[in-house]
């Protein structure tokens, strides 16, 4: 049993190996499109890669490198959620500069660095060698405890700004479907897995006897991250348009209340929308249907948020539920299906349109639409 346990991890392990590192290849050859965020994911996968190549031969032909420079843990683990937070910041349309707050994130890892070669320049009879020779548990409890509270602040961080973005994006768009929030959700889905296992880690370290495994599910772990990233990092696609971008300063919420909009411009607003129907098209956005009305589209926000009381993505759905409404009594959509209708209102898809209208009407397309025609 233990011997094809033993394989099984080390399947796992080098398969893991192999994958980062043709997956760093692949995302950098000149087939793939250059952007930012994937060089962050490269770096992020490659350190992924080098935590897994340490962890399956630390003890078999690295022992010397393994054993005397960490000692007190490996500091590898302390670059992923740094990495990870600077991918995402590309991945969402920002830009990560070089900084003495950008040096900041990597304080943990420097300080592991240290740490460990300060204790490998100790003399053998030093106190502090004495002190850890009587706590050997101390230092490994030190690194599990360093790693589970930097996992869990970085999700925070990033759980936050997944948030603020979500709020963004409905002040841009109209529809959400093509912007590809899923890969999001699924990254940090994979990262609170792995802090979720730190957690054991700790608990284990500082309860039980501490044993050789634990590094080995560590290796498991981020093999099946490798895999995971690897897979969803080749087919994701940039998550916002780089003009939402350019549009965040002006769209987000302000901390300031601002005063309500000239009336002309909320009268001009709603009878352009009531006679001219843009909310037809799926693909309307802040910035298209201010060109349209020919005002800039930071006070076409101003307009929506504090004049109507809507966010865009509300307002413009709310006309395509009336839109609904009013087709489903016209007897020329008879013969559509309520998929059918909801395309014809400027919808893109089923689920979507179901969860917005029993939003804003209480009840579900069906049910609406018996109360219509009761049998």
């Amino acid at each position: 049993m233990h011997q094809a346990f033993d394989q099984f991890f080390k399947i796992i392990i080098n398969g893991g190996i192999v994958l980062g590192i043709f997956v760093v290849l692949l995302l950098n050859s000149k087939d793939v499109r250059k952007s930012r965020a994937n060089i962050f994911l490269s770096i992020l996968l490659i350190a992924f890669t080098f935590s897994i190549f340490h962890t399956r031969y630390a003890g078999d032909v690295l022992s010397h490198f393994a054993v005397r420079t960490f000692l007190v843990g490996d500091p590898t683990f302390l670059l992923i959620t740094p990495l990870l937070w600077f991918y995402l910041i590309e991945l969402t349309g920002g830009k990560v500069k070089i900084s003495a707050v950008l040096l900041l994130h990597f304080v943990p890892f420097l300080f592991v660095c240290f740490s460990s070669l300060y204790l490998q320049g100790l003399p053998s009879d030093s106190p502090v060698l004495f002190f850890l020779g009587r706590n050997p548990k101390l230092p490994i409890i030190f690194f599990w405890l360093l790693v589970v509270t930097q996992f869990l602040c970085y999700h925070i961080f990033i759980h936050r700004k997944w948030q603020a973005y979500q709020q963004l994006i409905k002040q841009e768009k109209s529809n959400t479907e093509n912007v590809n929030v899923s890969w999001i959700r699924f990254f940090v889905g994979v990262f609170l897995i792995i802090n979720v296992f730190f957690l054991i880690s700790l608990a284990v370290v500082i309860h039980m006897q501490y044993t050789f495994w634990i590094w080995r599910a560590v290796g498991v772990i981020f093999s099946f991250s490798v895999f995971a990233l690897g897979y969803k990092g080749i087919l994701q696609r940039e998550v916002f348009h780089p003009a939402l971008d350019e549009a965040s300063e002006n769209t987000q919420p302000s901390q300031i209340e601002s005063p309500k909009p000239d009336q002309q411009l909320i009268d001009k607003l709603v009878f352009y929308m009531a006679d001219r129907r843009p909310y037809l098209d799926s693909e309307l956005s802040l910035s298209s249907l201010a060109r349209e009305l020919g005002i800039n589209r930071s006070l076409l926000s101003q307009v929506i948020n504090n004049g109507i009381g809507d966010n865009f993505y509300d307002f413009v759905n709310k006309y395509r539920v009336e839109e609904v409404k009013r087709l489903m009594t016209d007897p020329r959509m008879s013969n559509f299906n309520l998929l059918g209708i909801a395309l014809e209102a400027g919808f893109k898809s089923k689920s979507t349109f179901n969860l917005i209208f029993k939003r804003f009407t209480g009840l579900t397309p069906s049910e609406y639409r018996k109360n219509i025609f009761p049998s």
